[in-house]
């Protein structure tokens, strides 16, 4: 049985000839050093004697992708084609998996079958370009069924993903989507979130909230703070405390023990479609729906007249890509008075990306106001390793060399505060 994409424990399975050997290497090692992806690369993984075609298809079961390095060379090889053939299955089984082909020196790819109708990244002189990285990293994090994130009405969605009780979450969750809403979850790996409770303050960052319990181990009582709905409950009193309006479907087998669930609406846990009075009530959440309390956003400290700061800049646009989270910097601010205002954007930030190059002083100053106040802070600068101006000292300073070097270390920053967006998982 295929292990489930989340499971998996390799971001990409790196598919190429070994004539294009230089390359591969060097791609590599920015997609593992300075990225920070997890990248199965028969060079460091495949042990000598091992059986090829059975290692290299178990290899790409343990991946959630595979970036296909199309050559002239490698088009002519068996194996290339077998392993893309190996993903096109890994893909028909998975819809998250990710086929990411980069075609190498202008390949020709007109009459071999291998890449029809199949976008891919050109790279026509053999050398990784900043466009080239921004698409790579781009191609991971699929834009179709993601909501951008500074327009999104964002609804919290409390529910099982377990095979056998998630037929009504499914219902639900479609029908959100239909409605336009992107569905915010837990995601236990995210970090930054510090002492405080991980869960509620994800709440606490949408403006509405869908519970979907299914009837779980023949439990019909449903009692805070005891399995087999304690966590169900507990998501609902953080809605409640939070004043965000909810919505709480459960199968009608379950009662809460202090009867306080006369406003829940019913929904058999197996079934597959949203019954009447369920539909109503989630065509209505779209006005119900209102500013999150605590929403989560990204202040980035930049050089404001450098192309990173551009609200339409590919540095920005990646980071919310990847994130889920909106960018703000300081001149997009107009509220009086103005340094108030940016000390308050500053201290309701989830995070704050600041770029020291030339030890900008204001980029300095917003970068210790955050630290001041707790937020999370990561730097990065332009140029030789060096420790960070002194007040900032605690902290960790990657540096870049090169556009395509900034562009991995900002995604290798940023990654693990990416938010859940079930969106895409549907």
């Amino acid at each position: 049985m295929a292990l489930p994409l989340n499971k998996r424990d390799y971001d990409l399975f790196l598919s190429h000839a070994h004539i294009d050997r230089s390359f591969v290497s060097s791609l590599y090692n920015w997609l593992t050093e300075k990225s920070g992806l997890n990248v199965w690369y028969d060079d460091r993984e495949l042990a000598g004697g091992a059986l090829l075609g059975t290692d290299l298809q178990n290899a790409i079961g343990r991946c959630r992708g595979i970036l296909l390095v199309a050559s002239d060379a490698a088009l002519t090889r068996g194996w290339v084609k077998a392993e893309y053939n190996a993903a096109l299955t890994e893909r028909a089984e998975n819809d998250g998996f990710r086929i990411v082909p980069l075609r190498l020196r202008n390949a020709n790819l007109k009459e071999d079958f291998l890449m029809q109708g199949t976008k891919w990244i050109d790279v026509p002189d053999g050398q990784i370009d900043s466009e080239t990285a921004i698409a790579i990293v781009r191609s991971l994090y699929p834009g179709e069924k993601r909501p951008n994130p500074r327009t999104a009405r964002d609804v919290y969605v409390s529910c099982s993903w377990q095979p056998d009780d998630a037929t009504s979450a499914h219902a639900v969750c479609r029908m959100l989507v239909a409605q336009g809403f992107r569905l915010i979850g837990d995601a236990k790996d995210q970090k930054g979130f510090g002492s405080g409770d991980r869960v509620e303050r994800i709440i606490a960052s949408c403006g509405a909230f869908v519970s979907i319990i299914p009837y779980r181990e023949s439990q019909a009582c449903a009692i805070n703070g005891e399995r087999p709905y304690k966590y169900f409950l507990t998501e609902i009193d953080f809605a409640a405390k939070h004043k965000i309006p909810r919505l709480i479907i459960a199968d009608p087998k379950i009662h809460h023990k202090d009867g306080l669930d006369q406003d829940w609406l019913r929904m058999e846990t197996t079934t597959d479609e949203c019954p009447d009075p369920v539909k109503s009530r989630l065509e209505s959440l779209w006005e119900e729906a209102r500013d999150p309390p605590n929403p989560h956003y990204i202040f980035c400290a930049l050089d404001l007249d450098s192309d990173a700061a551009r609200v339409t800049g590919p540095i920005r646009q990646l980071t919310e890509r990847v994130t889920g989270m909106c960018t703000i910097v300081g001149n997009e601010i107009h509220e009086e008075p103005l340094h108030a205002a940016i000390m308050e954007r500053i201290r309701r930030a989830f995070l704050m990306l600041a770029d020291l190059t030339d030890d900008n002083v204001n980029t300095c100053i917003e970068a210790g106001m955050a630290l001041i106040v707790g937020i999370n802070v990561e730097l990065i600068a332009r140029g030789n390793a060096r420790r960070p101006p002194f007040m900032l000292r605690t902290l960790q300073m990657p540096t870049y060399n090169d556009d395509v070097e900034q562009i991995g270390i900002i995604h290798k920053i940023i990654r693990p505060y990416r938010r859940r967006i079930i969106n895409v998982e549907l």
